[in-house]
């Protein structure tokens, strides 16, 4: 009886769980407790996956259009879209957890360079068990000794997830920083000022750049030291720091699932993130570049936001062999 009594309290947290991803308004505190409950137990994960498989065969059945749903049809359709764009990012979320690194590399004195393609994201298995994802158009340069673990961030954005060795700090080199951790998770996109980070998981030093093949700060130098929680910018001169900040930690690697996520975002913003993924780019009219804009928007389709966009803004894409412009309609 206790049994059954269980089931069904799990069975209803996952319906729930389903429920609000459907609701096209997840957050994304909301989306990391739904991971963190089905990854608790294959009980959960299997009662979520019956839900889902229940909420998805309804949408076979053909639905009783009434007054109010007409009346909320053009809402409608940017709502489904949202949830089911969530629903594919949680199920890839999950798969890709379980995934293997695409590359690996060996303890090696040479270093090894890794780079991808615009639109492409790879991982990098490392010999000490850490893993690096490298996002669009991302280099990166990594030496690997008995005493040093460096890695030289080049061009683009990563995640770091990388394993504990106290005696051998992992140090991350970008143009005017060094990145100084021994074992933790976190994000790094460098930007044309310095670079933005957001760490999931552990403690980051942020010190002044450090030379090659050094396993101390140099003296005098004042670390920045950043907690889980924490995003920060960087520049030649400053730090602008925002602790305790998940939700934009969260939303900093949401790339990592494919997808990206936007709350009340600036629309030239967000178009500057996805022409990262795309090779034909999106130019934005000055007039509309204000607007805002929430969603959860897949990136291998990219034309998608094209149409979310032109069916919930005042603005049309116009299209020639060279670019897409977002205009005032």
């Amino acid at each position: 009886m206790a049994t059954a009594l269980n089931q069904y309290s799990i069975n209803k947290r996952a319906s729930e769980y389903v429920v609000r991803l459907y609701s096209g308004e997840l957050t994304a505190k909301e989306e990391s407790e739904i991971l963190a409950w089905c990854d608790a137990k294959a009980a959960h994960q299997a009662a979520f996956d019956d839900a889902l498989l229940v909420w998805e065969s309804s949408a076979h059945i053909a639905p009783h259009i009434g007054w109010r749903q007409k009346l909320e049809k053009r809402f409608y359709r940017m709502r489904y879209l949202a949830a089911s764009i969530v629903v594919a990012s949680f199920c890839f979320l999950l798969i890709t957890h379980h995934n293997a690194p695409d590359q690996s590399i060996d303890n090696s004195e040479l270093a090894n360079n890794y780079s991808t393609a615009i639109g492409e994201v790879s991982n990098v298995g490392l010999s000490d068990g850490s893993t690096i994802t490298l996002n669009t158009d991302t280099r990166i340069n990594i030496k690997f000794s008995e005493a040093h673990r460096e890695l030289w961030l080049e061009q683009g954005e990563a995640f770091f997830d990388i394993a504990k060795d106290r005696s051998r700090p992992f140090l991350i080199h970008t143009t005017n920083k060094t990145v100084r951790v021994v074992g933790t998770k976190f994000n790094i996109k460098l930007s044309q000022a310095g670079f933005d980070i957001a760490v999931e998981e552990g403690i980051v030093a942020i010190e002044e750049k450090a030379e090659a093949n050094t396993d101390k700060p140099a003296e005098n130098d004042t670390q920045v030291l950043l907690e889980a929680g924490a995003v920060a910018s960087f520049n030649n001169t400053s730090a602008l720091i925002a602790k305790e900040n998940v939700d934009s930690v969260v939303k900093a690697q949401s790339w990592r699932t494919g997808y990206l996520r936007f709350d009340e975002e600036r629309l030239d913003k967000v178009i500057a993130s996805f022409n990262r993924y795309r090779s034909k780019k999106i130019v934005i009219s000055q007039d509309v570049a204000d607007l805002r804009i929430s969603g959860v928007f897949k990136l291998s389709d990219g034309d998608a936001i094209l149409t979310a966009l032109e069916a919930t803004l005042p603005i049309e894409a116009k299209r020639d062999e060279e670019n897409i412009k977002l205009v005032k309609k």
